[in-house]
């Protein structure tokens, strides 16, 4: 049965229209690591048609957290992630040229498993130090609506 994909994009990206931006940088990265997962799972089974367009999928959605980064903060947090993204946007582009394919992309899963706990632990630590507090959470978890076009 064919599903309609475009219909539950939508709706997902619906559902999060109310997070706030580390639950749906969170959640960018879980949906890079299952686009990952599918390429690996492609290329094990000789699809390489589909091996591709789920390494652009995942390409693109790094590309557009890179995008979403306020280039006008100077922090050195902004300029590593926004090389970390490209570079690893370029990494996930090259897996389908690699001598071993399959173990390039599992370094990449770890790797994107690695910055999505870690972007966990920074929602969980605003979470429990915004816990009784009266600083406006809005300020820093409001989502731009481009970045919940990448889910």
């Amino acid at each position: 049965m064919k599903h309609n994909s475009g219909a539950a994009s939508r709706a997902y990206r619906s559902a999060h229209a109310g997070s706030n931006i580390l639950d749906v940088v969170i959640s960018i990265y879980e949906a890079v690591i299952v686009d990952l997962l599918k390429a690996r799972d492609a290329r094990s089974a000789g699809c390489l048609d589909q091996e591709l367009v789920c390494l652009q999928r995942a390409s693109q959605r790094l590309l557009g957290l890179r995008g979403a980064l306020d280039s006008r903060i100077e922090a050195p947090l902004i300029g590593s992630l926004a090389r970390f993204y490209l570079t690893a946007s370029f990494q996930i582009l090259a897996i389908a040229r690699r001598k071993e394919p399959l173990k390039a992309a599992e370094r990449l899963i770890g790797q994107m498993r690695s910055m999505r706990d870690a972007w966990r632990d920074v929602a969980g630590r605003i979470s429990a130090q915004m816990q009784g507090s009266t600083f406006d959470s809005g300020v820093v978890t409001a989502v731009p609506k481009d970045l919940n076009v990448l889910l």
